[in-house]
């Protein structure tokens, strides 16, 4: 009998802890609920967009914009300011958000026909491969540890020597006060383990080409970099307001580079005896046959 008991009271404890530990913390209904807030934060996204291309001036049809959507929701600026405390002092939750929001801002994108930066020109040729596989957007907020995207490609026997790669992206801001400062870094590994890198800030919502290329030919060991939102240190910028960089679109691009004219005329020889000596054995390339890199550019579309 009190072995049954005992077993009651067990099995009674496991049921709470599960309990406890499936119910996620609903949100407190004097704040803004997280559909209602991913609605909000979509048109207000659009509503920076319609004020960019409205005639007038940018502050002053920004705020009329973003007044026009929170009275569509029937939200007071008081409520979606104190329901922002909320979501900034609960960041997974914000960043769950924002990630739907970016989704939801890539799909409208595509319904539009909108183009992807120099990514058409690139997958057009042959000796260029995109070897981004990870998702094509992220979303960044001021809080750690969703202020940073770190990513990796461990190089393969389809790299080159003297190949060049290019990250090519998409970036969307969302800010209500605060200086805007993304900062992207990308990296090569060469095979001596010397490393090489190239940074660039974006603080517009634009498309961005960052490049770095291999030009001694030391053979490519990783690809790596991340994507950053600066902390804001302004003291007139709230830490509570609505702040979020999306970066959607991406691509990284490693392109081939192209042989010199000495290289292709001693590869495509058509002799008696083909590309090899009369003896059949490989013929040395000339000494001048040095793949031709264009400079590494970091360029704003």
């Amino acid at each position: 009998m009190r072995g049954l008991r005992l077993l009651l009271v067990f099995c009674s404890m496991v049921m709470v802890l599960a309990i406890t530990v499936g119910c996620k913390p609903s949100v407190p209904s004097t704040f803004i609920s997280p559909g209602d807030m991913e609605d909000l934060l979509y048109d207000y996204h659009m509503a920076d967009a319609m004020a960019e291309q409205a005639k007038g001036n940018y502050a002053e049809n920004v705020i009329a914009y973003r007044t026009a959507v929170l009275k569509k929701y029937g939200v007071t600026q008081e409520k979606f300011d104190t329901s922002m405390v909320y979501y900034m002092r609960h960041a997974d939750q914000l960043h769950t958000i924002y990630e739907h929001v970016a989704q939801r801002l890539q799909d409208k994108a595509q319904e539009l026909g909108s183009s992807v930066g120099t990514a058409g020109t690139f997958t057009a040729n042959s000796d260029t491969t995109d070897i981004w596989k990870e998702s094509s957007s992220v979303v960044l907020i001021p809080n750690e540890p969703y202020n940073l995207y770190s990513f990796s490609v461990k190089a393969d026997s389809s790299y080159h020597k003297g190949d060049s790669f290019v990250l090519n992206f998409q970036s969307d801001f969302i800010y209500q006060d605060g200086t805007r400062d993304g900062v992207v870094v990308l990296s090569l590994v060469y095979r001596n383990d010397s490393v090489a890198q190239r940074v660039m800030h974006f603080s517009s919502s634009s498309k961005y080409d960052l490049s770095i290329d291999d030009p001694n030919s030391l053979g490519i060991k990783e690809v790596k970099g991340f994507f950053l939102l600066a902390r804001n240190n302004d003291m007139n910028s709230s830490m509570t307001t609505l702040k979020m960089a999306c970066v959607s679109h991406i691509h990284l691009f490693r392109v081939h580079a192209k042989k010199s004219a000495d290289e292709n005329s001693a590869a495509g020889a058509t002799g008696p005896n083909g590309p090899n000596g009369p003896d059949g054995s490989p013929q040395p390339l000339p000494a001048n046959a040095q793949m031709q890199m264009a400079p590494d550019t970091m360029r704003r579309q």
